[in-house]
């Protein structure tokens, strides 16, 4: 991670959240490198984050620890809005940068008590927390009803970067809910039915449409 003060140019980005009166003299811009965490569960949360640019992917342990998929992407909005509307300082998912992700970093110490009182921010918190519940429910759904294969599909496409997906498998197998052998043989299964090439550097996606398909399926 990267950290520095706040340049002058990206405190307009404030203005969405309705914190464009805020003394920025504490406030971070933060940089995040591909598959860089910017949170864990249960450690505690220094900053509010508000993304500017980037992807990532929010993930919950289960009691054994292994990380399961929450929602497949976040690319905008607030981190840690969750936890400050709760009053609550460790977080509860965390979090991964699955591009180079920039953020504002605001301190909690230092603004929480402030922002909280400020009525314009905590209406546009509850619109993005709405956004937020319907985008969960609508993954569990997703995870729950559809076939491994298209869930697969999705994921590969999501996670890609310039046509090549390149995340740690064990990782993907406990985010998706199945095997690591399991996911091996779908992803050999793809390569067979020539949608995916496998290369030093990860699988290459060499037929998006057909993936898109069964994506869709």
């Amino acid at each position: 991670m990267q950290k520095q003060k706040l340049p002058a140019q990206y405190a307009p980005a404030l203005a969405e959240y309705a914190l464009d009166w805020l003394d920025l003299s504490a406030a971070m811009l933060l940089r995040f490198e591909r598959c860089e965490w910017m949170m864990h569960a249960e450690q505690e949360i220094p900053y509010l984050y508000i993304l500017l640019s980037g992807k990532a992917k929010v993930c919950m342990s289960d009691e054994s620890g292994r990380n399961l998929l929450l929602c497949y992407y976040i690319s905008e909005g607030i981190m840690g809005d969750v936890e400050l509307m709760m009053c609550r300082k460790e977080a509860i998912s965390s979090v991964q940068a699955v591009t180079p992700v920039v953020c504002i970093a605001l301190p909690l110490q230092v603004y929480a008590s402030a922002i909280l009182a400020h009525l314009p921010f905590v209406l546009r918190v509850a619109k993005g927390l709405s956004v937020k519940l319907h985008t969960s429910v609508s993954s569990t759904t997703a995870i729950i009803l559809r076939p491994f294969e298209a869930r697969l599909s999705e994921y590969l496409l999501l996670s890609a970067q310039n046509g090549v997906f390149s995340e740690r498998l064990i990782d993907v197998a406990e985010q998706l809910g199945v095997s690591y052998r399991h996911l091996l043989r779908s992803l050999k299964a793809f390569g067979e039915e020539g949608l995916l090439k496998k290369h030093s550097d990860g699988y290459h996606i060499i037929n998006e449409t057909k993936l898109r398909e069964k994506a869709a399926g």
